[in-house]
């Protein structure tokens, strides 16, 4: 039987049978415009009563505009931010997108829910990150027994083992359903392992569990805790929202939906250690443990639900590479390969930086490189320039400047 033939029927048998098949919904979003949020159900995010605002320097920065302008315009790009010492340098929007829209950052969401992990931790809601996910969620275990090996913490870096097909255009997938199930929380306590913890394995239905193990341990749903922690001490200057199911339980893997400039200020939170003007909103030690270059470097570069990638210089002289390569602070790793004329060689020195972001599948990035005190968004829809990749395109701008 054909795909479009099962997939007909499957429509069909949600339409007299299950009104509230996902699969419905998902067909019916098929031609879903990322910037078109309001057909989605989701709960309101507040913005604050005196709003933080960035400082204007683009003034002086014309030969950053029109590298930039002429880089972005072909790689659709909703909206590019550029941030150094509380100061925009680079500000511009694409395709009929304003400051004012409201877009999604999808898996950038991550980020903000294993900060809100960390703030209760710190408060001592969540034990430790080494108590199995049944302590909170005990419904599991008579699930699957095996998921009393699974911890918080392997949720926290995707080593889980939990049964999940991570895919987007497959209709079946629990992506698909976490998407547009009309109810999350049934679907998630359905969860079942698949092989034993320890292996790096990306599945969203692992921040899905973190979001459901936070309400459960601090008796707030997880809209409620994020307005509490970080959205409203964080002084956004714009109305967000964050989806959700038919019952208010928040998409907590993605789907997060602000403006760029208060997705900018989430990545200022970060670039100050957690704090924000003097109020330590995130703990210091939690932000380190997430975005440390020797433990990204450990981990693979993906920690706690952050993500962070190997830099590379290029050198033509042997002693610049190696004198380079001594400098580094951190780890590093010299290459040698003939050069494109075939004239020569070339030194390679690919090292672990500082910088670190949050991501989201089509690209959205809130980008933070600490030795250079830059805070870089981009909102998007895939990435459309072959040269060079979105995240080293970032790593490239913040050594701009």
């Amino acid at each position: 039987m054909q795909f479009k033939t099962i997939l007909l029927f499957l429509l069909l048998f949600c339409v007299f049978e299950l009104p509230s098949c996902y699969i419905l919904t998902a067909y019916k979003y098929r031609h879903f415009k990322l910037e078109s949020l309001s057909s989605f159900r989701s709960s309101a995010l507040e913005k604050g009563t005196k709003p933080f605002r960035f400082q204007n320097g683009t003034e002086n920065k014309t030969k950053l505009k029109r590298i930039l302008d002429s880089v972005l315009a072909p790689t659709h790009t909703y909206s590019f931010l550029v941030i150094r010492n509380d100061s925009i340098l680079y500000e511009n929007y694409f395709e009929n997108i304003k400051p004012e829209t409201q877009l999604p950052s999808f898996s950038v969401a991550k980020s903000v829910v294993s900060t809100l992990v960390g703030i209760a931790l710190e408060e001592g809601k969540i034990k430790s990150l080494d108590d199995p996910i049944t302590t909170y969620l005990p419904e599991l275990k008579k699930r699957d027994p095996q998921l009393d090996k699974v911890t918080i913490q392997h949720l926290l870096d995707m080593r889980s083992g939990v049964k999940s097909v991570e895919n987007g255009q497959n209709p079946f997938s629990n992506l698909v359903k976490l998407a547009f199930s009309r109810n999350v929380t049934r679907l998630v306590l359905k969860t079942k392992t698949a092989k034993a913890p320890g292996e790096k394995e990306y599945k969203s239905l692992n921040t899905q569990l973190l979001g459901l193990i936070l309400e459960r341990a601090t008796q707030q749903k997880l809209q409620q805790y994020l307005q509490a922690k970080i959205w409203t001490p964080l002084q956004m200057e714009s109305e967000a929202n964050w989806n959700t199911d038919a019952h208010q339980t928040v998409r907590a893997f993605c789907c997060i939906n602000a403006i760029t400039r208060d997705f900018a200020k989430f990545g200022r939170l970060y670039l100050n250690k957690g704090n924000w003007n003097g109020q330590q909103l995130v703990p210091e030690a939690w932000v380190t443990a997430s975005t440390d270059p020797e433990l990204m470097e450990k981990y693979g570069g993906y920690k706690n639900q952050w993500w962070s990638r190997l830099s590379t210089r290029t050198f033509r002289d042997s002693t610049e590479a190696l004198q380079f390569q001594q400098q580094t602070p951190y780890r590093s790793v010299l290459n040698v390969r003939p050069s494109r004329d075939g004239r020569g060689k070339m030194y390679r020195v690919a090292y672990r930086s500082p910088a670190f972001y949050a991501a989201g599948v089509f690209n959205q990035f809130v980008f933070v490189h600490p030795t250079k005190n830059v805070v870089i968004v981009r909102m998007g829809r895939s990435w459309g320039n072959s040269s060079i990749g979105p995240d080293a395109f970032l790593y490239w701008v913040a050594e701009q400047l």
